[in-house]
């Protein structure tokens, strides 16, 4: 892992039942291993959806559709609609 990732809540459109608030973040360092930091309470399924572009971001890829270093990827409960930034830290 070359770069540390940080996700952070960018939005949310209804009710997040995992309790998701704008601001809350999470970070992915490297400390030997892939290690979340900050990540007591954070939503699996969002996680799950930010996975892959955190992995690409990480090991210094990038994607297409990112936008001056940030991605944004959403929840898939529509119910939610939690949409998350991506980004290098």
């Amino acid at each position: 892992m070359r770069h540390s990732v940080q996700v952070t809540v960018e939005s949310i459109f209804g009710h997040c039942s995992a309790g998701l608030k704008k601001g809350d973040s999470f970070i992915i360092r490297d400390h030997g291993c892939m290690k979340l930091e900050n990540s007591d309470g954070f939503c699996p399924e969002l996680f799950f959806v930010a996975f892959p572009t955190c992995m690409s971001f990480a090991a210094g890829g990038s994607l297409r559709w990112e936008q001056d270093g940030v991605a944004l990827v959403a929840c898939p409960d529509p119910e939610a609609r939690v949409v998350a930034r991506i980004e290098r830290v």
